[in-house]
């Protein structure tokens, strides 16, 4: 019998490597790592979930992409407010079956915050319309479709869950801090507080444009749009009232809430990826008669309102510390979310925040001393005022839209559209 020859022996060798170390998977397991240079696929290519970053910095985001998209423009972030600091990161199932994000700092983020795990037995799964979803047995827990970024995929609902409960949960698209910055922006896209049939852009100030409506058959947008001709789907009952849509046979469109302010459709025909940016300074768009100043109304049971008290914050109650911003634009991303109990600032110049999720008696029983101040959702202390900040944010948006009907504001409104909110700070 010949033996084989050292160059195939290695080669072997070398297939036997690589086919241990690439995911062609699309299943995470407990004991599986994935690496920052590894990416899973689904099923039938279409997506993929891997980690990325940019030139600019080295903290890396966990994201899903378009397999074939030369850009792999993440259509979703898994830590957007939270990025790992370098190539170190590794994405796993932890311990008690949650997923598990960390790097060579210590640093760990959950990823399923929003439905975490009573068991040690599960397993996530990239599917092939771009949803990651944490599975129990044959349950889903939690699916990243239920906590979306910038992007409405197919198959994807966006508006109001859980009504009236204590897990209520609003889903609405918001914008990058800027084409390199996956942080929270200062455009949401969703449905309208107010009336549930249209569909709004919202700027940070809380301005809105509206781009769509149902008209009890089916959904129009003001925008001349190719995918008018899609098959839309509005749902309202006692507990949901969200909007979706599926894809066409030979195509699939998606759109973005992106970070200037435009609204991005994407269409993918024979692999090829097609782009419409429609401007929300467009002439046949409507608007509203206030002039285009609402304020959403608040669908929290201890409201909008913070109060603030002296001293300081245990770092073993805060959950999300997100990326360096100013005061008054920490309170709005506190006020967006009905489960963020309080935020602090960490530095003198506001430049810092910390939000805090839990019970609030529990965070005044555990307030340590100090010269920070603490701002908490509802009655807490004798204030109970918005922060100065963020009443200056209102204030420069009432000076613009003011500007339509008088001379008092030295600026043209529809040069600036769509910058006509403040913009969070570099």
């Amino acid at each position: 019998m010949e033996k084989p020859k050292p160059f195939s022996v290695w080669f072997y060798i070398f297939c036997c490597f690589c086919v241990c170390f690439s995911h062609g998977l699309d299943t995470l397991s407990p004991g599986v790592i994935l690496l920052s240079n590894e990416t899973f696929v689904s099923a039938n290519g279409m997506f993929e979930l891997g980690f990325f970053s940019f030139s600019e910095s080295s903290n890396m985001y966990l994201g899903i992409w378009f397999k074939n998209d030369r850009n792999k423009k993440p259509v979703w972030v898994g830590n957007r407010e939270n990025p790992m600091v370098d190539s170190s990161a590794v994405f796993k199932i932890r311990y008690d079956g949650n997923l598990l994000l960390t790097d060579r700092s210590g640093v760990q983020t959950v990823v399923n915050e929003g439905g975490v795990s009573k068991t040690n037995e599960t397993s996530a799964k990239i599917l092939d319309s771009g949803n990651l979803i944490l599975m129990e047995g044959e349950n889903a827990i939690w699916q990243s479709f239920d906590y979306p970024t910038d992007t409405f995929l197919p198959g994807m609902k966006l508006g109001l869950f859980n009504i009236g409960r204590d897990d209520f949960r609003l889903q609405f698209l918001i914008s990058w801090l800027s084409s390199s910055l996956p942080g929270i922006g200062s455009y949401s896209l969703g449905l309208d507080g107010d009336n549930l049939t249209r569909f709004n852009v919202w700027c940070v100030d809380h301005a809105y444009q509206e781009i769509g409506f149902w008209d009890g058959h089916k959904f129009r947008f003001y925008f001349k749009s190719s995918s008018n001709n899609h098959n839309f789907s509005y749902v309202s009952n006692s507990t949901d009232t969200y909007i979706t849509f599926s894809k066409e046979n030979n195509s699939v469109t998606w759109f973005v809430m992106a970070y200037d302010g435009l609204i991005s459709e994407f269409r993918m025909v024979d692999q090829e990826i097609l782009i419409v940016n429609h401007s929300l300074c467009e002439a046949n768009l409507v608007r509203n008669s206030s002039g285009g100043l609402v304020v959403m109304p608040s669908w929290c049971k201890n409201g909008d309102s913070f109060s603030n008290m002296r001293g300081m914050m245990p770092s073993s109650m805060v959950v999300s510390r997100p990326a360096p911003m100013s005061l008054g634009n920490c309170e709005i991303m506190c006020r967006s979310n009905c489960s963020c109990v309080a935020y602090v600032s960490l530095d003198d110049d506001g430049s810092g925040c910390e939000l805090y999720y839990g019970n609030k008696n529990d965070l005044f029983n555990s307030i340590q001393e100090g010269d920070g101040t603490i701002y908490v959702r509802g009655g807490a202390s004798k204030s109970g005022k918005l922060s100065k900040e963020f009443l200056n944010l209102r204030s420069q948006a009432n000076c613009l839209l003011s500007s339509m009907e008088s001379e008092e504001c030295s600026v043209q409104v529809f040069q600036m559209c769509p910058f006509f909110c403040t913009k969070p700070p570099n």
